[in-house]
């Protein structure tokens, strides 16, 4: 029907309305612009209208007044037309439903939005239950009592990373039986972050990544080189979320929150695989993580590669092709004793010798070696799992450290009856490994028979290639170092500057400072029941490779370390010889 009919009134009115239904006992109409119903009763409406129910009927009482009586058709109201909705336009009632909907959720938005500004230690039940009753003028009063009505309107950045100069990597968290990890909600999880952070620790070639809750929210510090550098802050709620992924992804129970406990799983960045081991504690200002980054597998087996001289490689991987003894890697905890041994070990895989290691944990992956990781919580111990891996048929075996006189005793044991041993012990030089052997309890006899080489070591961080800055040294210095002055006349050492290549720290990358001495006959006489610290210290000099001039001109005069950080290392020269060269 057109948008409009004349409809005449009895006022003599024409209205132009819209006949929405016309029968029998019904004439429903619409005015123009009225959304809903008309207000029109049905007794103004003169009856001659076509579409009128009484059209075309005679007057009840024959005169044309009644014709201003209320016309009224059967079942219908006395006051004619009753407002009725649009067609297709929805009723008050799906509004209302509307509202109870957008209001649900909005409330349930604001308790998610309060439990994360909200800080952990300050997260209650009732602060939960306020918000969902009152919505989110309730998520705005603790949003400006968390974060301070100065910081409302301030934008909030985004989680700062530790070193975002370095070039990231794509990094999947795995198990430690290989099964990846995947949230439903990454941005929600925290592992979308966790996953940055450790990208940038590979990236930036860090060997630790320390999780320290604090005031401000999660410092995340990562050690590079040996160093701690200054921490980073996971502001919000950002860095518990990453300690929680991390957690999980270790297998930790998060329950036990005032506990110690230790976990690993496995990340896959790039196309290398890392092995991490996870520390947790408590600490005064809340939870604390350290993760422990060990490369599974690429690393460079080359022992010269690692900083041992030519000579000195050679000459231990001629150990490896012993087939008894014990050969004792010693150094304080993070200097690379383990990363030596593993070379070591990988230069005998594949001639026909069984290997076995005992650690705890195992730090690298060997693929023909049975690897044993000691269970501290079930009361295993380095001695306990030797003598049991003597009925495996082992040819080489690694013992991760000798940590007491039991552990040192069978270590021993085994390499006098057919078996090469490799081990760690923490000393700080050659003759305090023999002197630490003979406070453990083991006789000069044993020392004599099973000891076959002893290898000291230390790191130092290699000065950054762009940024070092040569100097004449003085002579008092290179007496220092052992270097006559009238025959290193022009010599130059390096120092450090900065940079953006090794980020403002004048290194960058690690080599190795290494000490070893292979026992002879003479070596052998100097240990008897009463160590004499005299006569030893001088068959070790006359046997030992390494020596404080030798490492002046290959390390300070080549300008791969500086003088202050090879200073670092002294102490592995106990008697080292420094005074000048004949």
């Amino acid at each position: 029907m057109a948008r409009g009919e004349p409809i005449p009134m009895h006022d003599g009115r024409v209205l132009a309305a819209k006949v929405l239904r016309s029968d029998a006992r019904h004439l429903v109409i619409q005015l123009p612009n009225r959304r809903r119903g008309t207000l029109v009763r049905w007794d103004q409406i003169d009856r001659s209208f076509r579409l009128h129910p009484l059209h075309g009927k005679p007057l009840s009482d024959g005169t044309e007044s009644d014709d201003a009586a209320p016309v009224v058709a059967d079942g219908a109201a006395p006051w004619g037309m009753v407002p009725v909705p649009e067609p297709g336009s929805p009723s008050r009632f799906a509004y209302f439903l509307v509202a109870v909907f957008l209001l649900f959720w909005a409330n349930l938005w604001s308790v998610r939005a309060v439990g994360m500004w909200a800080p952990q230690d300050s997260r209650s039940p009732w602060r939960s239950l306020l918000t969902l009753f009152f919505g989110p003028p309730a998520a705005l009063f603790y949003w400006l009592s968390c974060r301070g009505p100065g910081k409302f309107l301030r934008k909030r950045s985004r989680p700062s990373m530790p070193g975002r100069s370095a070039p990231p990597v794509s990094c999947q968290f795995y198990t430690w039986e290989n099964e990846p990890i995947k949230a439903k909600r990454k941005a929600s999880s925290g592992l979308h972050v966790a996953q940055e952070v450790f990208s940038r620790a590979i990236s930036m070639g860090a060997s630790d990544v320390h999780f320290n809750t604090s005031t401000d929210g999660v410092k995340v510090a990562m050690r590079v080189d040996g160093v701690l550098r200054t921490p980073e802050v996971l502001a919000g709620d950002s860095g518990r979320k990453v300690m929680a992924a991390i957690k999980m992804a270790a297998g930790m129970d998060v329950a036990k929150r005032h506990e110690t406990q230790d976990g690993a799983c496995r990340l896959l960045a790039g196309d290398a695989w890392h092995d991490l081991r996870i520390a947790r504690a408590w600490s005064v200002e809340g939870e604390a993580l350290v993760v422990r980054l060990l490369r599974s597998g690429g690393e460079a087996t080359g022992l010269v590669d690692f900083g041992m001289s030519t000579e000195m490689a050679r000459q231990a991987a001629e150990l490896t092709g012993e087939t008894s003894g014990i050969i004792v890697l010693a150094g304080p905890t993070g200097s690379g004793k383990t990363t030596t041994i593993y070379a070591l070990l990988k230069l005998i895989e594949g001639t026909g010798r069984n290997i076995l290691t005992i650690e705890d944990p195992v730090e690298h992956r060997l693929e023909n070696a049975t690897q044993i990781s000691l269970n501290a919580k079930l009361g295993a111990t380095f001695a306990n799992a030797l003598r049991a891996s003597m009925r495996h048929d082992p040819d080489v075996i690694l013992v991760g450290e000798i940590r007491d006189a039991e552990t040192m005793d069978v270590a021993f044991q085994a390499a006098l009856t057919g078996h090469l041993v490799f081990t760690s012990l923490h000393a700080t030089g050659l003759m305090a490994v023999i002197g630490r052997l003979h406070e453990l309890g083991l006789s000069a006899y044993m020392i004599k028979t099973g000891l076959q080489a002893v290898v000291c070591q230390r790191l130092v961080r290699m000065l950054c290639p762009s940024c070092r800055e040569p100097y004449l040294p003085e002579p008092d210095e290179l007496k220092f170092w052992g270097l006559r002055a009238e025959e290193n006349e022009g010599l130059l050492f390096y120092r450090p500057k900065e940079c953006h290549l090794c980020g403002g720290s004048g290194y960058h990358g690690r080599i190795g400072v290494f000490r070893m001495v292979t026992m002879d006959n003479a070596l052998r006489s100097q240990i008897k029941g009463e160590i004499e610290v005299e006569g030893l210290g001088k068959a070790i000099e006359k046997t030992a490779l390494g020596t404080v001039p030798g490492y002046a001109r290959t390390l300070l005069a080549q300008g791969v370390t500086s003088p202050s950080e090879f200073r670092r290392t002294l102490g592995m020269f106990d008697y080292g010889r420094t005074e000048p060269e004949e």
